[in-house]
């Protein structure tokens, strides 16, 4: 019997941009994922037990940018590692161990992106020690060089195409033989000794279709055992584009960036890896940490990296039964910015300012009955040295921290005098929205003292919400899954 055990979903916004890439977990808190199905949910496997915890990312940047600038010049691009537990277990509230699984278990890693992004990587895992050393697992995959057609010049692998939208994609049959040392070095890591692990791999496989629309899988297996697979579909994606802001007539004093909201049908790449170390046995509870490396190889260009404002075009609400708004061929599902704000303590009788933080202000146009909704958003770290995330803002309360009662699709007007509590415990203190503004064009809310004017000029970033989370099946006896 097979058990494919999906957690709670981590998600994480890529801004893939000309000049950087932020990785922001969205809306969840990551530690103890303990809860899991397995089957009918209405009567659970009890002999399957498996959690996986998503802990912590190292940087919220990747640069848009060819790996290597100049022949002989430094990099660019910095590898970001992602942390992860996976267990043969289940967590108690207190963080002990709870059920054990009785079954043998295969544990995998997958990585749902968008195909323009998780296309260009290049990915390793390591496996960290219990006294914190990385131990290399895997050599470095360019998933590029398993997707399209190359040829080999002086025992290198080179692209068939240099240019990225030209390339084709491979067609590796019932399965080719892949050197992974044949692979140009993107910063791979070694085994600790100095050696790079290298692997012949058995390539099987295709994508069908053009770079804007394919389909199909791939699979890369070694004698070892360990196992990549990329599957192409097309997905409706919602992504964002990013456009400067700054002070009118002022170019060199900037503001947060205005992020146009969009939809668009796109390929999407979901990756599995899966190693003979992320096998446990049932019966004796186990937890084993994996860290994924993730490098951007090339510069991706398209039409909505190369795109200007135009300030023609109308952020306004939308009246009922507007056609929607369009930007390159996706309709605009609205658009958010981030601002400063002021943090109160409010255990006093009058409020006390306690600092300053970031929020989020995001419009979601509704086309079908006219005007839009607002959600703001906390944005900070959810632990030391983590890189900075969004979690919602839903609980507002008056200054004596009575309920502020805001009416059902209340505007910016209605915040103006309350303070807000995020998801994440309310630990950043009450948020005060006072002079906070929804419009992209001025820095606070009409008639706020010292108000700005900003210009929005090129597009500098592109955000896309991606997936990383766990999958366990139960071990067949023969040691093949079934």
């Amino acid at each position: 019997m097979k058990n494919n055990n999906f957690k709670k979903i981590p998600v994480i916004r890529y801004l893939c941009c000309l000049l950087f890439v932020c990785a922001l977990f969205t809306g969840v808190t990551f530690s103890r994922y303990t809860d899991f199905t397995s089957g009918d949910i209405n009567t659970p496997l009890t002999r399957f037990a498996c959690s996986y915890e998503i802990e912590d990312m190292s940087a919220a940047t990747f640069s848009n940018a060819d790996y290597w600038l100049l022949s002989g010049t430094g990099s660019m691009n910095t590898a970001r590692t992602v942390r992860f537990k996976m267990r043969n277990h289940t967590l108690s509230a207190e963080g002990g161990v709870n059920i054990i699984s009785e079954v043998n278990l295969d544990g995998t890693l997958r990585f749902y992106a968008p195909a323009e992004f998780a296309g260009n990587l290049a990915v390793q895992v390591a496996e960290e020690t219990s006294e914190g050393f990385y131990v290399t697992k895997t050599p470095q995959y360019v998933l590029g060089n398993l997707i399209y057609q190359l040829n080999e010049n002086e025992g290198v692998y080179e692209y068939a195409q240099q240019n990225r939208p030209d390339r084709v994609f491979a067609d590796h049959g019932a399965g080719i033989s892949f050197d992974t040392s044949k692979q140009k070095d993107f910063d791979e890591r070694t085994d600790g000794g100095g050696n790079y692990v290298n692997e012949i791999l058995t390539l099987s496989g295709g994508f069908n279709g053009s770079d804007a629309n394919h389909s199909g899988i791939i699979t890369a297996q070694s004698a070892d055992g360990n196992k990549i697979q990329i599957s192409a579909a097309m997905e409706t994606a919602s992504y964002s584009v990013g456009f400067s802001r700054y002070y009118q007539n002022n170019q060199s004093n900037s503001a947060p960036m205005l992020y146009l909201d969009c939809q668009k049908e796109i390929p999407f790449y979901t990756i599995d890896i899966s190693l003979p170390e992320m096998s446990f046995d049932g019966g004796t509870a186990q937890e084993k940490t994996f860290v994924l490396f993730l490098t951007v190889v090339e510069k991706t260009t398209n039409d909505d990296f190369l795109s200007t404002w135009d300030n023609s075009f109308d952020l306004s609400d939308p009246a009922k039964g507007d056609l929607p708004k369009t930007f390159n061929g996706a309709t605009v599902t609205g658009y958010h910015f981030d601002a400063k704000a002021s943090v109160y303590n409010l255990d006093g009788e009058t409020p006390q300012l306690d600092g300053e933080t970031t929020v989020r202000v995001k419009k979601t146009y509704d086309y079908a009955n006219g005007g839009s909704k607002i959600n703001f958003f906390h944005i900070a770290p959810l632990s030391e040295n983590a890189a900075s995330v969004s979690h919602s803002i839903d609980d507002f309360f008056n200054a004596d921290k009575s309920d502020a009662s805001l009416p059902s699709g209340f505007s910016i007007k209605d915040v103006q005098g309350v303070f807000g509590l995020c998801s994440n415990g309310g630990t950043s203190g009450y948020i005060s929205f006072a002079g906070i503004t929804d419009d992209p064009y001025r820095k606070y809310y009409e008639g706020t003292s010292g108000n700005v004017t900003f210009e929005i000029s090129k597009a500098m970033s592109k955000g896309y919400a991606v997936k990383i989370n766990a999958v366990f099946i139960q071990s067949a006896e023969s040691g093949e899954g079934v």
